[in-house]
């Protein structure tokens, strides 16, 4: 569907200045993006895995999160799976890690889809193994005009073997979502007519919930915006379509790190998004992501404190929650 390549990036502004998670992320590698035809194909488990009608396991359409030999595919902790359903006819494949998460069922599981859009020679599948557990999963996929009757549940159903698999490939396994994402997201939710309202801001919450990356001077935060015309608004509340309007609408985002910025996606030429970090807990996937929006300025503000770990374990702060520094917001925003 698309050969490798490499991008360059250019470093936001934010604070503090060229952060190094940003500057480690100014050049990529981008690997090449595949769709295969498998008869007698299998998937396993609440990951993906892909299996070759031998019993093999297809490592590059099969990536897991930090992993980096197939031998550590979590596959291989369950050896042993119960015997798969037996689907007749073409079962296209979109199931993968992290699609219980909306970021990665938005700007990784769905666009296999745009992957093989890019594979005319492959027939499309009449019937889908997809995650339909919740509403967003069942409202996307429907989006895509895949009817519930077509789709296998692969949250119930976790072994499964195909007349014909067909497997599109993750855009991109290292979640450096190549243009070809945005492109293909805008072009198949984005309204038509849908546009940047002047004056439309949003503070995007995380809730009050503690260890969950909520921001902990939240009311002084939004009190600080509100003053400048900002509402909030709580994305696990709205619908898909409700989020897409939103993020399209709005001339200025201001959100702490999380999986609503996959909405970024849709953010309108001449838009602004402020992303707040804490400081053991860098994650660059939505600056990666408005790299590729057209005309959207992206900047980044790192709470205070001092991480709790090293280069080396960058993961570390999955859940640390965030103070924001009121006057480094301010300086941001009057910029």
């Amino acid at each position: 569907a698309r050969p490798a390549g490499v991008v360059a990036r250019q470093i936001p502004r934010g604070l503090p200045e060229t952060h190094w998670r940003f500057t480690e992320q100014a050049r990529a590698f981008i690997p090449r993006a595949v769709a295969v035809e498998l008869p007698r194909g299998r998937v396993i488990g609440p990951h993906g895995a892909i299996i070759t009608a031998d019993g093999s396991l297809v490592d590059e359409l099969s990536p897991f999160h930090g992993t980096t030999d197939p031998r550590e595919h979590p596959l291989f902790l369950h050896p042993f799976p119960g015997p798969p359903l037996r689907v007749a006819g073409r079962l296209g494949v979109l199931a993968s890690r992290g699609d219980a998460n909306y970021f990665h069922f938005l700007v990784e599981s769905l666009p296999r889809l745009g992957v093989l859009e890019q594979c005319p020679e492959i027939a499309f599948p009449t019937r889908w193994y997809a995650p339909a557990r919740t509403s967003f999963q069942r409202e996307l996929i429907s989006a895509m005009g895949i009817a519930p009757e077509q789709v296998i549940d692969s949250t119930r159903v976790l072994h499964v073997e195909a007349e014909c698999l067909v497997v599109p490939g993750l855009p991109d396994p290292n979640v450096q979502i190549p243009k070809s994402v945005v492109t293909f997201l805008r072009s198949h939710l984005l309204p038509e007519g849908v546009g940047r309202v002047p004056g439309r801001r949003l503070y995007v919450t995380r809730g009050n919930q503690r260890h969950s990356r909520i921001v902990t001077n939240g009311g002084e935060v939004f009190a600080l915006l509100a003053e400048r015309g900002f509402v909030e608004i709580d994305p696990g509340t709205l619908s898909v379509t409700e989020q897409v309007r939103a993020f399209a609408e709005a001339e200025v985002i201001v959100s702490p790190h999380g999986a609503a910025l996959g909405n970024l996606a849709f953010a309108s030429p001449g838009s602004m998004v402020v992303e707040f970090f804490s400081p053991d807990y860098v994650l660059v996937s939505s600056w990666i992501l408005a790299e590729n929006v057209p005309g959207l300025d992206y900047r980044y503000l790192v709470g205070e404190g001092r991480p709790r770990a090293g280069r080396e374990r960058v993961m570390a702060g999955t859940a640390s929650d965030i103070t924001v520094d009121l006057s480094k917001l301010a300086r941001l925003l009057d910029e």
